[in-house]
């Protein structure tokens, strides 16, 4: 992973190339546009808040997938025993 922090003001175009881009909220509009983060703060230990944070978000989406799957597999079949029984009544 190649991430790239700065501030837009010269750097743009370099910012397309790495894997992970961020750009602080004062630069320019290209900047911000190209970035995959932008930072509102101009405060650069923001990078390291951002990406604790979007870990935490891709666990916790990861985690609401495995409980949907497994909510589903137990589900499907009581729902479907359930609704058999209404019709044969």
């Amino acid at each position: 992973m190649v991430a790239m922090a700065g501030d837009g003001i010269n750097d743009a175009q370099p910012s397309r190339r790495p894997t992970s881009g961020s750009r602080l909220g004062t630069g320019t509009d290209i900047a911000i546009s190209s970035a995959g983060v932008t930072l509102v703060r101009p405060d650069l230990r923001a990078v390291t808040a951002a990406r604790v944070l979007s870990r935490a978000t891709v666990r916790t989406i990861r985690q609401n997938l495995w409980l949907a799957f497994g909510y589903n597999v137990l589900a499907i079949p009581v729902a479907a025993a359930y609704s058999s029984r209404l019709a044969a009544a």
